[in-house]
């Protein structure tokens, strides 16, 4: 079966000017045949989302993630390029005490795990 994780990343302008050269280059960059259904837009940038996925850094589609996440980097959140991008990523794994968070350029902390308990009678 797995281990299993819940994965959500968020590439994003740091300023909405430069939101139209971010989307274009994550529709031409980003694994968009791959991941169509897990990604969503929003007024300066995208959001990717898969659930209960088996997250492994030797499986192809990550690998292709980790790819365009790289490439989006150096791209846009270096200062010497003017940093124009972030991008955020967190990975809720099954574990209760496996989350981990990571931002590149000057992210905003626009993600945020919350683990909360429901009591169903």
């Amino acid at each position: 079966m797995g281990y299993r994780s819940d994965v959500t990343a968020v590439f994003y302008a740091t300023d909405k000017k430069d939101f139209p050269v971010i989307k274009l280059w994550l529709q031409e960059n980003f694994p968009m045949d791959t991941f169509h259904d897990n990604i969503r837009w929003f007024d300066r940038g995208m959001v990717f989302e898969i659930e209960n996925v088996k997250w492994y850094d030797d499986y192809e589609d990550v690998k292709a993630f980790e790819v365009a996440r790289e490439k989006f980097v150096d791209m846009f959140c270096i200062d010497n390029n003017g940093a124009k991008g972030a991008v955020e990523i967190m990975r809720v794994g099954e574990n209760y005490d496996d989350i981990e968070h990571d931002g590149w350029g000057k992210y905003e902390g626009i993600l945020e795990c919350v683990r909360s308990i429901r009591v169903d009678i």
